[in-house]
């Protein structure tokens, strides 16, 4: 069986591990000069980008790491975009759009709460919604992961903190057409950066 055609559990942990490794990102951002941090990423970003053409064309290089990827592409993204490279470009475009406990809180919520929902979903979910594709179990597992940035994010109110966690949540639920590692950042961001302007 060709790999991408079914992601089992195990495939599921360790994709994501590699999620999880993705809190460089909004770590970073405290650690590195902006334009390094944004300069890696989207370096990171390209190479993505160029991993999934490769794949969707079919193109002889991606034998390369093929071995590697197959085991962790769901189904759905065996046509398109990885979750990974829609993660990259929300990356990329947090700190250049908002300031920087906003981008800190959108990564972090993002990269937590939905390695959360995904293992606890898909191993104890049992009351589902939103056409099956969801459940509450993942769903509130999504959210307790969510608000531990919200305690911990330099410069950032406890309450824009918590109510990004909500957010998220919400938003992640409901993405159905748009890949939730852009969705969730973007409109997180989106909402504590302005919430922490009127702060101010």
């Amino acid at each position: 069986m060709n790999p991408i055609a079914q992601l089992d559990y195990r495939g599921e942990v360790w994709r994501k591990l590699l999620h999880l490794f993705a809190l460089v990102m909004p770590i970073g951002y405290h650690f590195a000069p902006r334009w390094v941090a944004v300069g890696a990423i989207f370096a990171a970003f390209c190479f993505s980008f160029f991993v999934d053409i490769c794949r969707m064309r079919g193109w002889a290089v991606q034998r390369f790491w093929t071995p590697v990827t197959d085991p962790i592409v769901r189904p759905k993204e065996s046509g398109g975009f990885t979750g990974a490279t829609h993660i990259l470009f929300s990356g990329f475009l947090c700190p250049l759009l908002f300031s920087l406990p906003a981008a800190t809180l959108a990564m972090s919520t993002i990269i937590l709460g939905d390695a959360a929902a995904a293992l606890v979903g898909r191993r104890w979910g049992r009351h589902k919604f939103n056409h099956a594709d969801r459940s509450w179990e993942g769903s509130l597992s999504f959210l307790a992961a969510s608000l531990i940035p919200a305690f911990v994010i330099p410069g950032l109110p406890l309450w824009i903190g918590i109510a990004g966690a909500v957010l998220a949540t919400a938003v992640e639920a409901f993405s159905n057409q748009i890949d939730d590692n852009l969705s969730v950042p973007l409109i997180v961001g989106l909402f504590a950066h302005l919430a922490i302007i009127m702060t101010l």
